[in-house]
């Protein structure tokens, strides 16, 4: 009986310690941890020959020959026009004078607002090529100087002038009354002096043409003058002197085309 309630109270003590025992919680599983993905690196491949585009081909530019503003010229005719053998008209005059110097022509004029010429007398020309050396030693503004062709007179004849601002002109004297065929237009030379330059005039028929310094200038066209002698001239246009030398005149044949 004794022992019976022995092993009750035996019972009975460890339920009590039981009771007072705190159940250990479980504890909280951690989420699982990612297997890190490997991934792989793009290597660009190098062109190192990259195709290059094929051009457009342009048609083939067809370059037209520049036309030969001085047809037919030909032998030469008189060396030199100004040597010492030539006949030059040269003297003292109101207005200044001209001289014939070592194979050059001087106009040189003194007085205001006057004009100078100087005809050759020996040779009369009809198709020809004139070519000559300028030297412009006193020149202002819109003093000129120039070429004189199929001079019949000193009152009929055409003349080619250039003034001191680099233009041109061209005009017809007859019986002392100037007509007008070409207006000033630019030549290229530069303005101002001294200067050295080239005159040239090309003479067929009807039409004549001016080059300054071997560069085409203008053509122009008039039947009235049909064979001369050829000369020089200067004006001056103010108060100040003008002086020109003229050297190395050259005379060229020249095929008619006409």
């Amino acid at each position: 009986m004794r022992s019976w309630y022995c092993v009750a109270v035996i019972v009975l003590m460890m339920g009590f310690l039981s009771a007072c025992v705190t159940p250990t919680a479980d504890p909280t599983p951690l989420p699982p941890t990612e297997t890190p993905t490997i991934t792989s690196t793009v290597t660009a491949t190098i062109d190192w020959f990259p195709a290059t585009a094929t051009p457009t081909l342009r048609p083939t530019q067809i370059i037209e020959p520049t036309p030969e503003m001085r047809p037919g010229v030909g032998s030469l005719l008189i060396d030199d026009l100004l040597s010492s053998g030539s006949q030059w008209q040269t003297g003292r005059f109101s207005a200044g004078n001209i001289t014939q110097v070592n194979n050059s022509l001087t106009i040189a004029i003194q007085q205001s607002r006057a004009s100078l010429l100087s005809l050759e007398m020996k040779n009369i020309l009809r198709d020809f090529y004139l070519e000559t050396k300028v030297n412009i030693g006193l020149c202002k503004s819109n003093d000129v100087y120039g070429l004189i062709v199929r001079a019949v007179s000193e009152y009929n004849y055409y003349r080619f002038l250039v003034d001191c601002q680099g233009y041109a002109r061209a005009e017809r004297v007859r019986d002392g009354a100037t007509t007008l065929m070409q207006d000033w237009t630019p030549t290229g030379l530069p303005p101002g002096a001294p200067l050295d330059v080239s005159l040239g005039v090309w003479v067929v028929g009807s039409e004549m043409r001016l080059f300054a310094n071997n560069a085409y200038i203008f053509s122009v066209k008039d039947p009235v003058f049909t064979e001369g002698t050829v000369g020089i001239f200067a004006r001056a246009s103010g108060d100040s002197p003008v002086t020109v030398s003229f050297s190395k005149m050259a005379i060229y044949s020249v095929k008619a085309t006409e």
